[in-house]
């Protein structure tokens, strides 16, 4: 018995001891058995695969010459041709020594001695693959590196490098080393476009196939060092990460005994000698190197192997505009479509411009920069660059919101500060330039069109600050950063940055009826034998309704006509659009990004200027917001049809402030994040209507006079003044010339009547109302006086909201006052141009804006 008062178990006997012996050996002999069959069941499947599941090719591929890539335009008509390997063979025999040997001791060492793979390096492929659980470890000898070459795609699964392995040992099979060695040479890919080493050797050291002999010991040992990360360790853009990588291979080849330990010395200090070609082998048109480029790109993203272009044979069909990507090219390198450096500057101010068709999505055209520093496949300012797009960004995450709420449209009021400036907790932000507002407010349509900021981040806390970034996401950019939930984003200040590629797109919205088509250049790819290997298919993305849309076209078309992004107006073409700046900071008086955004009814584009890497001394001077706008204009000018179409809708038209201001609150509301719609603004055509919203022009006394907006049938509808069109009658607000005669802002007696100066949608109407005229209750300066459209006689008044009024220009009629718009000369009775004077054509630095002051 154990202590507990359990009977002890047994001891074995010596017999039983035997049993267990037994037992175990059995145990040992079934792993071994199931080892065994283990090992014949993948026999039996690789032997299956070798009969049956071999991949099929032709041996005849990997030494013919493949017809080249054609890429054709949105026309159907080829455009350029992208050359395939093996274009201009050149012979082992040809090939130095040094360079067979750097190649073979750096790619594969045990070249001459495997049969197309190498055990070693497949378990160590599989120890790395395992500790780090991918497949992305690769063991791929010289032989397997032809295989996947000429017949197979750029994929690291598992079939993959089965068929890899298979084909590698069906080349070792039917072809020497030598012959293998040679194919390799004329099929490897070495950057820069270069296929082949007739093309490196060309494309690097400037030697024709003839000339292959004169390759030095350190150049052989460079161009061997290619292949295997051709981008990063290209010599032109890389030099310290391409010397490092040809003494890695000088090192091999003293290492594999190929090279003395005096020559590998002496090579290791020998600089690169690079003598570059400056004509491109392909011979492709320059204008559509970047086009090109993207191509690559954009076929990595769709997961299709980027070795369809250089193995030829492939037709690629896109969305290409052969003028308009000429007339890109030709603008982007115009000297004088860029600003005057700062004497300080080093570098060149670099330029990138995207062009796509809103309806499609199509890109039509694309340069990514200045054509003296392109470098094959390399950085492409058009779509790789993140930078902060300044004021370009209000429309999508400011006014589109606020517009698509149903609580605010372009009369409505926006507090400004009676000094253009708000805090919001510790956030305090200014307009780029002193203005003067009523009361403190301003309309919508005058802030978007003279880019105020304070305005602009008002109106996002009122919305709050999640209705604009899930606007913006819907237009494709990317906020969901936590540093982004601030009220900066309002002008612009986003992390990570946004393209050109990226704000072209999201524009495309607001011309596609609020519909964003994602962008994309390729439509199709057919192989050589006619088989469809890829097909675009569209994937709409509602952004905004149809209303918010045309308000918002209708706003941006204001901006080019009568606002700050008049540069980038086209002969014969209704644009809309806007600018953005981004100062390098708030006392640097330099910028570090300059950008506009426009479109046309049938084409939509965004355009950039700043440098690559922004410092105080390489940073654009200020007031350069102009050139971007400028660059666009000479783009489309030269790369559309004299004539365009139209939009069908008119720039947005009133006031530059609202009439009643003094009913609003001037304190600004603290911040926060969640919408909200306690609106604070009056509509354009008098009352109280807080934020001038569906019935404008309405309010305690709309568009009074003697009785009103009353009369017969006063400003129609159920309720006098207003209705379901409220300020219509037979024709709202019609006649040649709105709410005046001669005098404007008068009549009998202006903006009263049998239906003067109405409420609703349209105020200002009735069956004649404000005498008649195309804008109702308006003359060239409507409704000046106190109250404009108000009074016995109005038109009249202590201050009468006329003289050089905003953003008018014409003769204004009205008595008394001084007020003037920013920057024009102050008058009481309209200058020929008011609004004018040192204002600059585009907005800049927002004066303590924060971090992203713009304009």
């Amino acid at each position: 018995m154990d202590k507990k008062g359990k009977a002890a178990p047994k001891r074995p006997t010596p017999k039983a001891k035997q049993k267990v012996r037994k037992r175990v050996s059995t145990w040992i002999k079934a792993i071994w058995i199931a080892g065994f069959s283990a090992v014949l069941f993948v026999g039996l499947v690789v032997g299956f695969v070798w009969l049956f599941a071999m991949p099929r090719f032709n041996f005849s591929k990997l030494d013919q010459i493949s017809s080249p890539t054609e890429v054709f335009d949105r026309y159907g008509q080829l455009v350029f041709k992208i050359q395939p390997a093996g274009i201009e063979q050149v012979p082992l025999t040809d090939i130095p020594r040094n360079l067979q040997r750097a190649l073979i001791a750096t790619e594969d060492a045990g070249f001459y001695h495997n049969f197309g793979f190498s055990l070693r390096g497949y378990a160590r492929a599989a120890l790395h693959d395992i500790v780090h659980m991918d497949t992305g470890q690769g063991a791929s000898t010289i032989t397997q590196q032809l295989a996947k070459f000429v017949y197979l795609t750029d994929t690291k699964t598992l079939q993959y490098k089965l068929e890899e392995l298979l084909l590698s040992i069906q080349i070792s099979r039917e072809f020497t080393k030598n012959q293998i060695l040679d194919m390799y040479f004329n099929h490897v890919y070495f950057g820069n476009g270069a296929t082949g080493i007739a093309q490196a050797a060309y494309t690097y050291f400037s030697l024709r196939p003839s000339q292959m002999h004169n390759l030095t010991l350190p150049q052989c040992a460079m161009l061997a060092g290619l292949p295997q990360a051709p981008s990063l360790y290209d010599p032109i853009v890389n030099p310290k990460l391409a010397i490092t990588r040809r003494n890695e291979v000088l090192q091999r080849m003293y290492t594999q005994h190929y090279i003395s330990y005096t020559q590998m010395l002496t090579a290791e200090k020998s600089p690169l000698n690079l003598n570059p070609s400056n004509q491109t082998w392909t011979g492709i048109p320059p204008q559509y190197n970047y086009y090109r480029d993207y191509l690559y790109q954009e076929m990595n993203s769709l997961h299709l192997s980027t070795q369809l272009l250089t193995q030829g044979g492939v037709k690629i069909y896109t969305e290409l505009n052969p003028q308009l990507q000429l007339s890109t090219y030709n603008a982007i390198n115009n000297p004088s479509n860029y600003p005057t450096p700062l004497s300080t500057a080093s570098e060149q101010i670099q330029g990138a411009a995207v062009f796509l068709n809103p309806h499609t999505g199509g890109i039509e055209a694309l340069t990514g920069g200045r054509q003296n520093q392109y470098t094959y496949r390399g950085f492409n300012y058009a779509v790789a660059t993140q930078r902060s797009p300044g004021s370009a960004m209000k429309p999508l995450v400011v006014y589109g919101p606020a517009i698509q709420t149903g609580q605010w449209n372009a009369n409505s009021a926006l507090l400004d500060g009676k000094n253009n400036k708000l805090t919001f907790g510790n956030y305090t932000v200014s307009d780029w330039e002193n203005h003067a507002t009523a009361k403190g407010y301003v309309t919508m349509r005058w802030a978007l069109a003279e880019s105020w900021n304070a305005p602009a981040v008002w109106l996002l806390n009122q919305i709050g600050i999640q209705t604009g970034i899930s606007f913006a996401e819907r237009a494709g950019i990317n906020l969901s950063s936590p540093s982004n939930q601030n009220l900066t984003i309002a002008l612009g200040n986003v992390n990570p940055g946004i393209s050109p590629l990226t704000l072209a797109d999201a524009y495309a919205s607001f011309d596609n009826n609020g519909v964003r088509i994602p962008a994309h250049a390729i439509d199709r790819i057919v192989n050589a034998q006619g088989d469809l290997i890829y097909q675009y298919e569209p994937k709409p993305v509602t952004v905004m309704s149809p209303s918010t849309a045309r308000q918002m076209v209708a706003l941006l078309r204001n901006n080019v006509v009568n606002g700050i992004v008049a540069g980038a107006a086209v002969p014969g073409h209704e644009v809309a659009g806007k600018t953005g700046s981004v100062a390098y900071t708030n006392s640097s008086h330099t910028d570090s990004d300059l950008w506009v955004a426009g479109f046309t009814p049938n084409i939509v584009g965004a355009v950039w200027q700043g440098y690559p890497v922004t410092t105080l001394a390489n940073s654009l001077p200020q007031w350069s917001s102009s050139y971007p706008p400028k660059m666009f204009s000479a783009i489309l000018s030269a790369g559309l049809p004299p004539q365009g179409a139209s939009f069908g809708i008119p720039p947005a038209a009133g006031s530059d402030f609202p009439v009643s201001p003094s009913t609003q609150s001037s304190s600004a509301p603290t911040n926060k994040t969640t919408a909200s719609h306690t609106q604070q603004a009056v509509s354009d055509q008098g009352g109280t209507t807080p934020s001038g919203g569906t019935t404008p022009g309405s309010g305690t006394t709309p568009g009074s006079g003697t009785t009103p907006g009353s009369g017969t049938t006063p400003g129609s509808g159920t309720t006098p003044g207003s209705g379901t069109t409220p300020g219509s009658g037979t024709t709202p607000g019609s006649g040649t010339t709105p709410g005046s005669g001669t005098t404007s802002g008068s009549g009998t007696t202006s903006g009263s009547g049998t239906t003067s100066g109405s409420s609703g949608t349209t105020p200002g109407s009735g069956t004649t109302p404000g005498s008649g005229g195309t804008t109702p209750g308006r003359g060239t300066t409507p409704g000046s006086g106190t109250t404009p459209g108000s009074g016995t006689t109005p038109g009249s008044g202590t201050t009468p909201s006329s003289g050089t009024t905003p953003s008018s220009g014409n003769t204004t009629t009205g008595s008394g006052g001084t007020t003037s718009s920013s920057g024009g000369t102050t008058s009481s009775s309209g200058a020929t141009t008011p609004g004018s004077g040192t204002k600059p054509s585009s907005g800049n630095t927002t004066t303590g804006s924060g971090t992203t002051p713009n304009g």
